[in-house]
């Protein structure tokens, strides 16, 4: 085949095998074609100079490819190359103003994903370190979620709405809203930082390193195995910063 550039539309894509199906128009007749979308292809256009960074396909993007034969005598779409997606845009856009979705949670191997469900976009489900993560049993009912890195389509995410933290994270938010004084065992010291357990919810918290701590350290106050007073200053899915208590 030429090096013709055809245009159409990911009308499906399998995660598993990272392939994708492409809907085209050929001499006024519509056809389908496949195409690989896995990270070597995106790197290699990379390194052609075809693309600036590798995309993550979805279902909706407009494409442009090349028409070639396998060894195999079958056709499939070669140098696959983004052009726009309207659904990702009109989501984006309504995410701007209410960012509320609902959707299906997806496991593609072992990691997690969430389909919306009126315009079947995938999109990675961010599963943050206090977190428990999906079961294969909640993938059969809707759940809401939220866009995340909406000002980068490229790196675009999502979490859930209602989050089914660890027992020990609940503790901590509470602690953290009522401004608890809280009990902690130093287990490591680091230059960047004293980490901790904290004793009640058995996680583990940073403490910044300032002149104080280190003069904490040097006098013995701060020492491994040691328990100290501390109160949550900050604190995430993913990290708890502490400081101590006056």
């Amino acid at each position: 085949m030429s090096e013709k550039y055809f245009r159409g539309k990911i009308t499906h894509i399998n995660n598993d095998k990272q392939r994708a199906t492409i809907e085209y128009v050929n001499q006024n007749k519509v056809k389908t074609i496949q195409a690989v979308i896995d990270d070597k292809q995106q790197e290699k256009y990379v390194q052609l100079k075809l693309i600036k960074k590798p995309h993550r396909f979805l279902v909706g993007d407009n494409v442009k490819f090349v028409i070639k034969k396998s060894s195999a005598n079958i056709f499939f779409a070669d140098h696959v190359l983004y052009e726009f997606n309207n659904s990702l845009q009109v989501l984006i856009e309504k995410a701007r103003v209410t960012n509320k979705f609902l959707g299906y949670i997806k496991i593609v191997d072992d990691k997690y994903f969430i389909k919306e469900i009126d315009s079947y976009l995938f999109f990675p489900l961010q599963v943050t370190k206090f977190e428990i993560a999906p079961t294969v049993e909640e993938t059969e009912r809707t759940v809401s979620f939220k866009l995340l890195n909406i000002e980068k389509p490229d790196k675009i995410a999502s979490e859930l709405y209602n989050h089914n933290y660890v027992p020990g994270f609940k503790m901590a938010i509470k602690q953290f809203k009522a401004e608890e004084t809280i009990d902690a065992v130093v287990n490591k010291i680091t230059p960047f930082g004293v980490f901790v357990i904290l004793t009640e919810s058995k996680l583990e918290a940073k403490l910044a390193i300032d002149d104080n701590i280190t003069a904490k350290i040097n006098n013995g106050e701060i020492a491994l195995e040691k328990s100290i007073q501390v109160k949550i200053k900050h604190l995430t899915g993913d990290r708890i910063v502490i400081e101590t208590a006056p």
